[in-house]
Formats: structure tokens, sequence, C-alpha cells
């Protein structure tokens, strides 16, 4: 349980593992995007590392994986993913606090995580797209949009409705793959949270 409580304070989080693990997510949330922009697909996937970070390491280091990834994201290739990197530490810090109270120990319970996870990428992700670029992100899911403002919907409209409709399996693709990777890392190299939360 100490354990726990250290990876949800923002001060003991950071542990050596946890420093190691930060690249590593990174990198695993750039092959996913570099997938997606490459197939044009209406699917970000670049939240999986850090989804995996919260994991094994709790919501602060997940939310500096999460950052520091769209700013690399941003400088090499798509500059308009930098603001998107408040999303993306959102979703480590939600997935890092509902895996320290145990969402990761029942079916039922990681539903309701991707659920979770599915909201907090829409609240924070609809404003900068509407506000900041006026629906277009520059990515594959703005053809979704453009169908449904061609359908007579308004920007608002259109761009919640492209939420709505890739979100849910964005996240749900995050979580399966990050667990397909957590389950590839031995007990004694997770770090000491990863070790208390993840039931297998």
């Amino acid at each position: 349980m100490s354990a726990i409580k250290d990876g949800l304070r923002f001060k003991t989080a950071f542990t050596t593992t946890a420093w190691v693990l930060i690249p590593v997510a990174i990198g695993i949330n750039l092959i996913g995007r570099f997938f997606t922009q490459t197939l044009n697909l209406p699917l970000f996937l670049d939240t999986i590392g850090t989804t995996m970070a919260a994991f094994l390491a709790g919501p602060w280091v997940a939310a500096v994986a999460g950052v520091l990834t769209n700013l690399v994201i941003g400088l090499t290739l798509e500059a308009t993913s930098i603001p998107f990197g408040i999303v993306n530490a959102a979703i480590g810090i939600v997935a890092g606090v509902m895996a320290a109270h145990g969402f990761l120990r029942s079916t039922g319970k990681i539903i309701l995580m991707m659920l979770c996870l599915t909201a907090i990428t829409i609240i924070t992700a609809m404003p900068l797209v509407v506000l900041v670029f006026e629906g277009v992100s520059g990515s594959g899911v703005d053809a979704v949009t453009g169908f449904f403002a061609a359908s007579g919907r308004n920007m608002v409209e259109s761009v919640l409705g492209q939420q709505l409709l890739t979100t849910p399996g964005d996240k749900v693709l995050t979580v399966l793959l990050a667990f397909a990777l957590i389950k590839g890392v031995p007990q004694r190299y997770r770090p000491p949270f990863g070790r208390e939360v993840i039931p297998f």
C-alpha cells in the first residue's frame, strides 16, 4: 500500500525505474502515432505508452511522459500536437489514479476505466480542436469531422461527432495494448507502484 501512496505523490513517484520508464513510454507513443499517421487512420494510439506508465509507475510519471510525447511529436511529425500534451497528461493522471484504486482488478472496472479515459479525452481535446484549431487538428480524424460538417452540422457538432465516433475505439485499443506490453515486463523490473496495482 505504501508503494501506491508513493506513486500518487509527486515527490516520491519518480524513482530510478520510473525515470527509465519515461523514454520507453515516449517511444511507444511515437510508434503508435507514426503508425496511425502513416496509414492515415482515424485514431491516434499515442497514449499507449502513457497508459502503460500510469499502470506501472502512477499518474505523475505518466503525465510527464504524456507531455513530453506531444512535445517530441510536435517537433518532429506534427506541430499541432504540442497543445494536446494536456490531453495526454490528463489520460495518464486518470489512468494512474484509477489503477491505484483497484480498477485493474476486474473486467467490469477495466471497461469503466476505458469509458472514463474516453470521457477525459473528449473533455480536454474538444476545446483545443474547436477554439485553437477551428475544427481541424491535422490528423486522420479530420476526415470524420469533415463527414459530419458535410452533412450540415456546425463545427462544434462535427467535432463532437468525430470524438464520440473515434475516441472509444482508440481508448479500448490503448488500454488493451498497454496491458499486452505490461505482461512482458517481469515483476522484478516493475516499479513498486506497478507491482502493487497490476494483478498479474
